[in-house]
């Protein structure tokens, strides 16, 4: 190997590893299988000076393209569980109305039957309402999407749920999906955030997961991924597999799927509501099944922190 001075050593390893080894050499005016050996020479001093964990991590790196890693950041920034403890009513009880996937401004969005829902749900006098995922549609989640939109538009899509969510003066706790996720994505705007700077009885929780303490009944209001396993409670099954023993809820809420169901899995009353939205190309294409239907759900804990659950299908 030529020796070089320290300085055209270090010059060397100021560029970009985007610049090949020819145009190195061809600007310093040395061969190019030269500028080849010292940076090599000097990455492999960076690895062999890192810990077996941090190679690890630089390995695992490495396999990603940059747009990989972009989109694994954003993820991770996502990933901040958001929780709230409140008292609203009688500690160790509550009754509550479970919704999902309204898709507002959708046309096939079932904006009656979700004021339907939420009238009986008053008259039943619950205290609050879980709404996890797909508030509203979106823009750009699928091809052919802009066909089924009534309003487009962050603002007109804002302004619709702000005007036309019914107000019942109950609290909704929302929890956004990947509908609600697509202006983040395009723009950095959280419409959860500007529809509740509004509507102060819709109380947003971020995205994705979050929990909520009420009357001391610990909720996990959970948006669920991918399509819809063979089994319907397969990914409950896994979801509530992965949850720390020592912080378990009382009550996993999970929806997507546009399906229904309720297990009792690691003494974790579990729940997947269906969807408030009629059929479509999307739930055609994906075999959803778009029944239109809501749970009312009571639960009370015992003196052991048990807790015991009385549930109401409303089918509309």
């Amino acid at each position: 190997m030529a020796k070089l001075s320290k300085s055209v050593i270090d010059k060397i390893n100021s560029y970009d590893k985007s610049v090949k080894n020819t145009e190195i050499a061809e600007e310093l005016w040395i061969n190019r299988n030269t500028v080849a050996k010292y940076r090599n020479k000097v990455s492999n001093e960076i690895v062999d000076a890192l810990t077996k964990d941090e190679r690890k991590k630089l390995d695992l790196i490495e396999r990603y393209t940059p747009k990989q890693l972009q989109e694994l950041l954003y993820n991770l920034q996502l990933d901040t569980k958001q929780s709230i403890e409140e008292v609203i009513g009688e500690p160790g009880y509550i009754k509550l109305a479970l919704l999902s996937d309204t898709h507002y401004w959708n046309k096939h969005c079932a904006r009656d039957e979700i004021g339907e829902f939420m009238d009986i749900a008053k008259d039943r006098w619950v205290e609050a309402f879980i709404h996890s995922w797909d508030l509203v549609e979106g823009e750009w989640v699928f091809k052919w999407q802009v066909y089924e939109l009534d309003k487009i538009g962050f603002d007109e899509q804002v302004k619709d749920v702000v005007e036309n969510y019914p107000d019942t003066w109950i609290p909704t706790y929302l929890t956004q999906g990947n509908h609600d996720e697509s202006f983040l994505k395009k723009t950095g705007g959280d419409i959860g955030k500007a529809i509740s700077l509004i509507r102060k009885d819709i109380i947003n929780l971020w995205f994705y997961d979050a929990r909520v303490k009420l009357n001391w009944i610990d909720i996990n209001s959970h948006h669920g991924g991918w399509s819809m396993s063979y089994a319907k409670s397969y990914k409950i099954q896994k979801l509530l597999e992965n949850i720390d023993p020592k912080n378990q809820p009382n009550l996993f809420v999970s929806w997507h799927w546009h399906t229904a169901l309720y297990m009792f899995y690691r003494k974790i009353h579990s729940f997947l509501p269906w969807a408030f939205l009629k059929e479509n190309l999307l739930a055609k294409r994906f075999n959803l099944d778009n029944t239109i239907w809501g749970w009312i759900v009571e639960i009370e804990l015992d003196e052991k922190g048990w807790s015991k659950i009385n549930m109401e299908f409303i089918k509309l």
